[in-house]
């Protein structure tokens, strides 16, 4: 049999403990879908990229809001010019034009009258991220989620094969004994019985070679559960033939409509051209008004009187030149278009191309497994008549071994259409962009 491996890729760091709680009893496969699109790091690096873009929301929306600031000083200044008045029997006074020690405390408002359009398409561009990070969240899930269903699977495929494996064995055992007797009674030759161990040690070492497999496919599952790597992992499934109820075109419209790399991609471009239009509007005009109300002393005629005050502005601010940034601005939010355009593009055929091979791999699959059941049940019935023309010595070992093998590769062949089938529909599925599900 050829070695199957297969390898559930990880899509972040190491899942934390917090995925250590799965239901109780062996898992089904939506209970570990579910458990792995719940608790994966990568999840929570997902929603973390969308509480990001929420914060560079606000912080666009805070320049259309009112920006209100207070202010408070004290300084002290030992030398106060003053104006002396001497007259000889009438007056001698000094009249001072500052105090020594001075207050004030302002508060002031401002308030962003108009930039013409440009803080509209800033908010508008980071609300476009916003949902370009729930998108990427959704697409997330669902890598996830298809890696979950094919390391199940696996995990399912090297069972069923260590089983097989096993059978074989037990078979092969029982071949090397009659051969041992019948070397010992001079029915057989010591060649006879020295081709059954050789086949024997082959077969335990194939079976070993799955166990590794199984143990490294485990590994992979528990991983994405985020589970101890000592955990035994009880599953409760089996392969699931069922045909696609989306035709190829159907699925290729499906997946251009509902695959979340698509969405991504077609929120790239649009946050692109939002940013090009704010990057036209860099060189237009702002008018802000500003509105401060105080209290302070130091004025004249009363120095030491704290006074209030109100100031009123308004500030218009008129771009003459930016030193060519708005142009660089501009040739960045072009590139990002055609950059994204070109992502879409190529996804789109991608997903036509991805349906293609899903359903070409299916019909593969599905005529594989249309001949395995007739395939297996001929193997075991031809072993049947080996067994018997060998213990009435018709055959030689050879043929029995033949026969052995012949059930052997005809069980894991059915096994592997089987594990194709599935594979190959829930590929067609993922082209469509339809949710993980068992």
């Amino acid at each position: 049999m050829k070695t199957l491996v297969l390898s559930a890729l990880a899509l972040g760091a190491a899942a934390p403990a917090a995925a250590q709680d799965a239901p109780a009893g062996p898992l089904t496969l939506a209970q570990t879908i579910a458990a792995v699109v719940d608790h994966y790091p990568s999840i929570d690096a997902a929603q973390a990229a969308i509480d990001a873009a929420r914060g560079r929301t606000l912080q666009a929306n805070a320049s259309r809001l009112p920006q209100v600031s207070a202010h408070g000083a004290y300084s002290y200044d030992s030398f106060r010019p003053y104006v002396a008045i001497d007259i000889p029997n009438v007056v001698n006074a000094s009249i001072y034009e500052s105090v020594n020690n001075a207050y004030a405390t302002t508060v002031t408002a401002t308030q962003l009258l108009t930039d013409f359009g440009r803080t509209d398409k800033l908010v508008a561009m980071a609300r476009s991220g916003q949902v370009t990070a729930q998108d990427v969240l959704e697409e997330t899930r669902h890598q996830l989620g298809y890696q979950a269903i094919e390391s199940f699977y696996g995990v399912l495929l090297l069972r069923s094969s260590v089983t097989v494996a096993r059978e074989e064995i037990t078979s092969l055992d029982e071949a090397l004994r009659i051969a041992e007797r019948k070397f010992a009674a001079g029915s057989a030759t010591r060649f006879d019985v020295l081709t059954t161990q050789v086949r024997l040690a082959n077969a335990r070492n194939r079976l070993t070679d799955t166990l590794a497999s199984l143990r490294k496919q485990e590994n992979g599952l528990r991983q994405l559960l985020g589970w101890d790597m000592a955990r035994p992992v009880e599953l409760a499934g089996d392969f699931d033939a069922d045909a696609p109820t989306l035709s190829a075109p159907e699925a290729v419209a499906a997946g251009l409509a509902h695959r979340p790399e698509m969405k991504v991609a077609v929120d790239r471009e649009h946050t692109a051209r939002l940013q090009l239009d704010a990057a036209d509007r860099g060189n237009r005009p702002s008018l802000t008004a500003q509105l401060t109300g105080g209290l302070e002393n130091g004025q004249l005629p009363s120095l030491y009187d704290h006074k209030g005050y109100v100031l009123a502005a308004v500030d218009l601010q008129v771009p003459i030149f930016t030193g060519r940034r708005v142009t660089g601005d501009r040739v960045a939010a072009k590139a990002d278009v055609r950059s994204a355009q070109a992502g879409e593009r190529e996804l789109t055929s991608m997903i036509a191309m991805e349906v293609a091979d899903a359903f070409a791999d299916l019909a593969a699959a599905r005529a594989r497994l249309a001949n395995a059941d007739p395939q297996v049940d001929q193997a075991r019935e031809a072993l049947a008549l080996a067994q018997s023309r060998y213990s009435h010595g018709v055959i030689t070992n050879f043929e029995l071994l033949d026969a052995q093998s012949a059930l052997r590769g005809a069980q894991l062949s059915r096994l592997q259409a089987r594990y194709d089938c599935v594979l190959a529909r829930q590929a067609v599925a993922r082209a469509a962009g339809v949710a993980p599900a068992p």
